[in-house]
C-alpha cells in the first residue's frame, strides 16, 4: 500500500513537471436544436371591480381571492381650474392642511352689573343648511365701548377694554428702545363651554368694571352700545368670526358706529379679506381695536382705523411723500432713487415687520370716498356730513392743524370748526363739490352727450346674413342738450388747461371724430367697417387690359386655412392660398375689363369666394378678406391682375391704422382719404356697416371717442365724449363679455370712479368697461411681421397691469407704446388680493367663463411672464414662421393639457 501510494504520487508529481502552455480557445460550436414546445397553461380565473363610492375599488376573483385598492389621481392636474380660481384658493394652502371656514353667529351676550361679559354663539358650516360645528377647543375674542362724539370730538370713537402696551426694542425704525404705546387686544383665557351641538357659551377673563388701561381705568358704562367679537382658527382648523352689538344694561340701542362695511372692502379685496393672523374678518371687528389713541411703537404712526386705512389705501398719492423733484416711484433707468424723497408711511407689526404701502396706489379716485363709504352702515354719509382733523388729515397729511401749515382756515385745536368751512354742500369750501373729481377740472368734462342706435333688424332682434346696419350718431351740447350741426370737418386739436378751455375754431371743426366697430365679445377684432377691412384697393377707376388672360393668385389671412362648418354636404376646409382664373366671358370686352366685371367675375368663383371678397366703390376696384382667419390680411402673388390691376404690388395687407378707428368728420386736406360710408348732415352722422354675413353669432359693439378741442399734451386737453351700442348678429342670446367686474374695485355704486387716460381716451372703468377698452386692445396685429403697434390685446395688457409689481419684465410685457408713462410705477402695481383669483375679474354667472375654457398664450402672459414660461409657450406652439410669432399661422396646443 505504501509503495503503490508513493508510486501514485510520483506519477501526479511527473504529469505536473510534463504539462505545456495553455493553447488558444476553441471556435464555438453549433447552436443546438430548439426544444419542444410546452404545454398551454390552464385560463385564469375571471374578475370583477366594485367601485366602493368611497375612493376605493375592490377586485373580487372567482378564486376567491379579493383586494381593495385606492383610486389613483386622474393623471394631468395641469388644468386651468387646477391652479387658479376661487377653489383653488379655497382647497390649497392652509385650506390643504386643515383650514375651514366656519359661519359664526352671537345669538346673545350679557354684560352684569359686577362687569362679568357673557358671549353665547354657535358655529356651523357655511351656506343654507350649514351643519353645526362642534369641538371648538379655544377661541379669542375682544368688547369695547362706543362712546359718542362731542362738539369738540365731533366722532364717536370705541375703547377697548382689553388693551396692550407695545415696547420697542433698537432697532431700524424710527422710535428709541423703550418707546411705548397702546394698542387693542383680545383674550382667549376666558371660561369656553362647549353644548356638543355647535353652540357655545364663553365668560370673558376680562371684568368690565375692573378693565384698566395704563393703569387708568376704562370705566364701565352699562348705558353705552358695546360690541363684543368672537373669533375662531386662522391658520389652521374651524375658522371664523362674529360681533354683536348691545347695551349692557337691557335699554335700545340708540348710538351706532358703522361707517364702512366689509361688503365694501370684499369688493376689491376678495372672500380673503382678513387681517392678523386669518381670524379678523370684518371692518366691525377691526374698530374695536384701532381707535383714538392707539400707535405703532417703532413708527410712531396711529393705529386709528380712520387715520391708519386712509393713508393706507392713499399710499403713492399722499401729498407727503413726493420730494421737490415731486416723484414718488423710482425710475429705475437712472441710477438715483428718486421715490419718496420725503419719506414713507410704514407701521411695525408682528416681530417687528415693517409693513410699507407708498408704493400703492387707489384703484379708483382717491376723491372718491363713496368707493368705500357706501352701502347701508348708519354712519355711511359721515365722510360729508362730520369732518374731522383726523380723518380729513390721513389723506391731507401735510396740513398741521395744530400749528395751521398748509390750512386755509389756520390752526385749529379740536373739531369744533370743521363743520363751519366743510359742510356737506355749504359753506366755504363744501365736502362734496370739493372731491367732486368729475366737475372741478374742466379738461375732465366732456363737451357732448353722444346717443348711439342702429337700424333695426328685420326680425327685430338680431341681424342674418343679406344686412348691413347703419350706426346713427347724435351728439348734444352737454350744458344745453341742444344737438348740434353734425356737418363736421376736422380740424387741429386745441387742448384745455385747468384754468379754462379756448374758444372753439369752429362750431364743426372737431379735432378728433373715432369710430369703432368690434365683436365678437370672445375674440374682439375690428369688423364691418373701413379700416376693419384687409384689402388692397387701386388708387383710381380704371379699366384694364386682360386679353391675355386674368389668372389671380393670393394669399388670404396669411395662406392659412379655415374649416367651414356646417356647410352643405358637411364641413369644408377653404383654403388661405387662392389661385383662380377669370372666364374670359365674364368681360364684354378682355382688352377693356372693368371693374364690375373683374368683381362679379371673381366673387363668381367659389374657390375666391369663400375666403375674399372684390367690390368696387367710388369706381375704385378692391379685393378683401372676408376676415375668417385668426389674423386679417390679403396678399397678392405675382399673377396677370396683379400686374395689370394693382401694378405688380405683392406687399402683404393688414387693417390699418394705430389702432382700427374711423374718422367721422370730413378732412378737406388735398389727398385725404375720407371714409365713403359716412353720410353727415345736420342732425347726426350716419355710418353704412358692411354686411354681416361673415361675421360669428354673437354680440358686437359700436363705439365712438369724440372731441372738438381735442388733446395737445397730457396736460392740454379736453377729454372726449365716449359712447357705445351693443348689436346682436345671428342670435339673440346675449354674448357675456370675458370680464365683467371693474366696478369692484375702481368704480362707487354710483357709477363714478376711476377713468384711464382723460387726455386720450376717457376709458370709464365700468363693468361693461372691455366693450369701450376692447375696440382699440383687439387681437389682429398692426404690422406684417405680427406685432401690435399701440393697442396690445386686451387680455395681456390687462393681465400685466394687474400683475405689474410681481412680473419679471413689467415694461416688456405691459408694453405701453411711449415706454413707462409714470417712471417706475408699473414695477410696483400690486394686485389686491390673490392673483390666482382670477374670479375677481371673471365672475361666474356674468362672465363667459372662458379664463379656464380657452387658455391662450396671450392671456397666460400677461402673467407668467418669466423665460422658462414664455419658453414653454413657444415650444407649444406650432408656427411655420418663428420670426413672427403673431402672424396668423400659429397653432397652439395650450388646450391639450390645460
Amino acid at each position: 500500500m505504501i509503495r503503490r501510494t508513493l508510486l501514485l504520487a510520483a506519477l501526479g508529481l511527473a504529469v505536473v513537471a510534463c504539462e505545456g502552455a495553455k493553447g488558444p480557445a476553441g471556435a464555438p460550436g453549433r447552436d443546438g436544436t430548439n426544444g419542444q414546445d410546452g404545454q398551454d397553461g390552464t385560463n385564469g380565473t375571471s374578475c370583477t371591480v366594485t367601485d366602493n363610492h368611497d375612493g376605493t375599488h375592490t377586485i373580487t376573483c372567482t378564486d376567491g381571492t379579493s383586494v381593495t385598492v385606492s383610486n389613483g389621481a386622474t393623471g394631468g392636474n395641469v388644468a386651468i381650474g387646477d391652479f387658479h380660481g376661487a377653489a383653488f384658493l379655497k382647497s390649497s394652502g392652509e385650506y390643504a392642511t386643515g383650514k375651514f371656514d366656519v359661519k359664526v353667529t352671537i345669538t346673545g351676550a350679557t354684560a352684569a352689573a359686577d362687569g362679568t361679559l357673557t358671549v353665547d354663539f354657535t358655529a356651523a358650516t357655511p351656506g343654507a343648511g350649514g351643519q353645526p360645528v362642534p369641538g371648538i377647543a379655544a377661541i379669542t375674542a375682544d368688547v369695547a365701548k362706543l362712546v359718542p362724539g362731542t362738539a369738540t370730538e365731533r366722532a364717536s370713537r370705541f375703547v377697548p377694554y382689553i388693551t396692550r402696551i407695545e415696547t420697542a426694542t433698537a432697532g431700524d425704525w424710527p422710535n428709541p428702545a423703550g418707546t411705548t404705546a397702546v394698542q387693542g387686544n383680545t383674550e382667549g383665557n376666558g371660561a369656553l363651554t362647549d353644548h356638543g351641538d355647535g353652540s357655545y357659551t364663553y365668560v370673558f377673563a376680562t371684568n368690565l368694571a375692573n378693565a384698566t388701561t395704563e393703569g387708568a381705568p376704562v370705566g364701565y358704562q352699562r348705558n353705552l352700545l358695546h360690541r363684543v367679537s368672537v373669533m375662531i382658527g386662522g391658520h389652521d382648523g374651524p375658522t371664523g368670526e362674529a360681533t354683536y352689538d348691545f347695551v349692557p344694561d337691557g335699554s335700545a340701542i340708540t348710538t351706532t358706529r358703522n361707517i364702512v362695511q366689509t361688503a365694501a372692502c370684499k369688493a376689491c379685496h376678495g372672500e380673503e379679506f382678513h387681517g392678523h393672523g386669518g381670524n379678523r374678518l370684518s371692518v366691525e371687528n377691526c374698530a374695536t381695536c384701532h381707535v383714538p389713541g392707539t400707535a405703532d411703537a417703532n413708527g410712531g404712526q396711529s393705529l386709528d382705523l380712520a387715520v391708519m386705512i386712509h393713508k393706507i389705501h392713499a399710499g403713492g398719492e399722499l401729498a407727503s411723500l413726493p420730494g421737490p423733484d415731486g416723484k414718488v416711484w423710482d425710475d429705475p433707468s437712472t441710477p438715483q432713487d428718486e421715490s419718496a424723497d420725503n419719506g414713507e408711511y410704514a407701521i411695525w407689526g408682528y416681530r417687528n415687520t415693517k409693513h410699507e404701502w407708498w408704493k400703492a396706489e387707489f384703484p379708483a379716485v382717491l376723491a372718491n370716498c363713496q368707493k368705500c363709504h357706501t352701502g347701508t352702515g348708519a354712519q355711511v354719509d359721515n365722510w360729508k356730513t362730520n369732518p374731522t382733523r383726523a380723518a380729513c388729515g390721513s389723506c391731507h397729511d401735510t396740513v398741521d392743524f395744530a400749528t395751521g401749515a398748509n390750512h386755509l382756515g389756520g390752526a385749529q385745536a379740536d373739531d369744533s370748526g370743521c363743520a363751519t368751512c366743510h359742510g356737506a354742500t355749504t359753506g366755504w369750501a363744501p365736502i362734496v363739490p370739493a372731491h367732486d373729481w368729475t366737475t372741478k377740472d374742466p379738461r375732465n368734462v366732456p363737451e357732448f352727450d353722444a346717443e348711439l342706435s342702429l337700424s333695426a333688424p328685420a326680425n327685430g332682434k338680431y341681424y342674418v346674413a343679406g344686412e348691413a346696419p347703419v350706426v346713427t350718431v347724435v351728439l348734444k351740447d352737454k350744458a344745453t342738450g341742444t344737438p348740434i350741426d353734425h356737418d363736421l370737418v376736422t380740424g387741429a386739436a386745441l387742448g384745455c388747461l385747468p384754468t379754462g378751455c379756448p374758444a372753439p375754431t369752429s362750431p364743426t371743426t372737431f379735432a378728433n371724430t373715432a369710430f369703432f366697430v368690434s365683436g365678437p365679445r370672445a375674440t374682439r377684432n375690428p369688423v364691418l367697417t373701413t379700416t376693419a377691412r384687409a384689402k388692397i384697393e387701386v388708387a383710381a377707376p380704371a379699366s384694364w387690359d386682360l386679353s391675355g388672360g386674368a389668372a389671380l393668385a393670393l394669399k388670404v389671412d396669411s395662406g392659412r386655412d379655415v374649416t367651414l362648418y356646417n356647410q352643405t354636404g358637411g364641413d369644408f376646409v377653404a383654403s388661405g392660398t387662392i389661385s383662380v382664373t377669370v372666364p374670359p366671358a365674364a368681360f364684354a370686352n378682355p382688352a377693356a375689363a372693368t371693374p364690375a366685371e373683374l368683381a362679379a367675375g371673381l366673387n363668381a368663383i367659389p374657390a375666391f369666394g369663400r375666403r375674399a371678397i372684390a367690390y368696387v366703390e367710388g369706381g375704385r376696384f378692391g379685393i378683401r378678406s372676408r376676415n375668417l382667419g385668426r389674423v386679417y390680411a390679403i396678399q397678392l402673388d405675382p399673377s396677370a391682375v396683379t400686374t395689370a390691376v394693382f401694378g405688380g404690388d405683392t406687399a402683404l395687407k393688414m387693417p390699418g391704422g394705430y389702432y382700427p378707428s374711423n374718422t367721422l368728420a370730413f378732412n378737406a386736406a388735398p389727398g385725404a382719404a375720407n371714409d365713403r360710408k359716412v353720410t353727415r348732415s345736420a342732425g347726426s352722422i350716419t355710418y353704412q356697416l358692411d354686411p354681416v354675413d361673415d361675421l360669428q353669432p354673437g354680440t358686437y359693439v359700436a363705439s365712438v371717442e369724440i372731441s372738438r378741442l381735442g388733446r395737445v399734451s397730457e396736460t392740454n386737453y379736453r377729454t372726449p365724449t365716449v359712447a357705445k351700442v351693443a348689436f346682436q348678429v345671428k342670435t339673440a342670446a346675449v354674448e357675456k363679455p370675458i370680464a365683467s367686474n371693474c366696478n369692484s374695485c375702481h368704480q362707487s355704486a354710483d357709477g363714478r370712479g376711476f377713468v384711464l387716460d382723460f387726455s386720450r381716451h376717457n376709458k370709464i372703468f365700468s363693468d361693461d368697461a372691455v366693450d369701450q377698452c376692447g375696440a382699440c386692445h383687439d387681437y389682429q396685429p398692426g404690422s406684417a411681421t405680427g406685432a401690435w403697434l399701440g393697442g396690445h390685446p386686451i387680455s395681456k395688457r390687462v393681465h400685466a397691469v394687474h400683475f405689474g409689481s410681481s412680473l419679471f419684465t413689467p415694461l416688456a410685457t405691459v408694453a405701453y407704446s411711449n415706454g413707462d408713462p409714470v417712471a417706475g410705477r408699473n414695477w410696483d402695481i400690486t394686485f389686491p388680493q390673490d392673483v390666482r383669483n382670477c374670479q375677481a375679474c371673471h365672475p361666474d354667472g356674468t362672465s363667459s367663463g372662458t379664463w379656464a375654457a380657452r387658455p391662450n398664450r396671450l392671456a397666460c402672459w400677461g402673467c407668467h411672464d418669466s423665460e422658462a414660461a414664455k419658453a414653454h409657450m413657444a415650444l407649444q406652439t406650432l408656427d411655420p414662421t418663428p420670426a413672427n410669432p403673431w402672424s396668423g399661422d400659429e397653432q397652439e396646443s395650450c388646450q391639450a393639457c390645460h
